[in-house]
């Protein structure tokens, strides 16, 4: 246990292998792909134009996918890296498929669009299918979260996708079940998928309930996975997502 948070602390992510098992692997996928084909005959659409699908908040369509955020040994993970007050930010599906041309997500952190008070904003990439470099899995610089806030550390800055090459990242190869857990602060990005499977990944993006946003008007769920939040008040129960 103290091995996964040295490696978190010294690289800024961590690969938990087989946090959820083969079947409940199994009924995720089943709901995930419930979530796109009803995402498929929403007006408004999820899809763009470089193969990414998905939407926000898995927990708002599905009770299974529900029970997997507050699943014990992903939140025992969870508690490790960032305390016992675990309070999800929200959560994000994506299934990235294959594309002809080359659409990558650039490196970036995830500050940039997420600030909070104290920094422990971690997320926690869950693994319903394959992730391997031709699927244009994840890729990091390990260590980069210790540069700490970087200005300009956007996906569409090219100033900092200049600093920061793919050439230079590491590749984060994983299996159905596995967990990706990495600071906001770490470089990465993905390559697009050059395979004709699909990579199916949903993205749970939490921190400490003694932190809080620094935008309180920003998105957020705001829910409680684990323990207690100690910024909820009267004003911010009532209504906890804003701006979306």
């Amino acid at each position: 246990m103290k091995e996964t948070r040295t490696f978190f602390e010294e690289n800024g992510y961590y690969l938990a292998k087989g946090v959820f098992s083969p079947d409940e692997v199994g009924r995720l996928e089943d709901e995930f792909d419930r979530i796109v084909r009803q995402l498929g005959k929403d007006a408004e659409g999820a899809s763009n134009d470089n193969g990414v699908f998905g939407t926000r908040n898995v927990q708002q369509y599905s009770g299974v996918w529900m029970a997997a955020l507050l699943h014990r040994k992903f939140l025992d993970i969870v508690e490790q890296l960032i305390g016992p007050d675990i309070v999800l930010n929200h959560s994000t599906l994506f299934e990235k498929r294959m594309t002809t041309g080359t659409t990558p997500f650039h490196m970036h952190q995830d500050w940039s669009y997420l600030p909070t008070e104290k920094n422990t904003m971690i997320a926690g990439m869950i693994h319903i299918s394959k992730a391997t470099e031709e699927m244009g899995c994840l890729r990091v610089y390990p260590g980069s979260h210790r540069h700490g806030r970087v200005e300009g550390s956007t996906a569409t800055n090219a100033e900092f996708h200049e600093r920061f090459p793919f050439e230079g990242s590491t590749a984060i190869e994983a299996e159905p079940g596995d967990v990706t857990f990495f600071d906001y602060f770490i470089v990465h990005g993905s390559p697009s998928n050059r395979s004709e499977i699909p990579r199916k990944v949903v993205i749970a993006r939490m921190l400490s309930g003694k932190d809080r946003k620094e935008d309180i008007h920003q998105f957020s769920e705001n829910l409680v996975l684990r323990g207690w939040n100690y910024h909820t008040t009267a004003a911010t129960a009532r209504k906890t997502v804003a701006n979306a």
